[in-house]
């Protein structure tokens, strides 16, 4: 992999970014979708459109991972210390991407001042539970929530920090 770059989001990135989260969570979860929901979701231009309006209104929370020119990752954190998104592209993954947005999620949470972080995490998703526990995370709670045709469990995760 050439050069990996960490830097801010832009407004002219939202639309990248939504493709990215799109089709992460789309490779990530697709053995758990019923094949109907799965269809409906990945008709490509509703989705994204609707996740790049809520980028649009976000980017300036978000860094992203950027390498050759193409964005590969994005990790979304509030001062408040929540991790609200961290997604790196299936052909990225195990390359290091991920550990290099979440240390820069760390890093403006202490530059921030958080004593304590949050994030959640469908709880099927083991790679993504195994990621954040290698770092220290503990399980807080789980909360079960439903799109058309799709029960899922989220698992509530939190670090403390000193």
């Amino acid at each position: 992999m050439t050069s990996l770059q960490i830097r801010p989001a832009e407004a002219c990135d939202s639309t990248a970014i939504a493709a990215l989260v799109r089709e992460t969570w789309l490779s990530a979860n697709q053995d758990l979708l019923p094949c109907d929901t799965l269809s409906n979701i990945s008709q490509t231009g509703r989705l994204t459109n609707q996740l790049g309006g809520f980028v649009a209104g976000e980017w300036q929370s978000v860094r992203v991972a950027e390498t050759a020119g193409q964005l590969v990752g994005a990790v979304g954190v509030n001062p408040a210390g929540v991790i609200w998104m961290l997604y790196v592209l299936p052909a990225y993954q195990g390359r290091g991407v991920g550990s290099a947005l979440y240390n820069d999620a760390i890093g403006a949470m202490k530059q921030a001042g958080s004593r304590k972080a949050i994030l959640e995490v469908l709880a099927s998703n083991e790679n993504a539970v195994a990621f954040y526990r290698a770092r220290g995370w503990v399980p807080e709670g789980r909360r079960t929530e439903h799109i058309p045709g799709f029960r899922f469990t989220a698992l509530r995760m939190g670090l403390a920090r000193a």
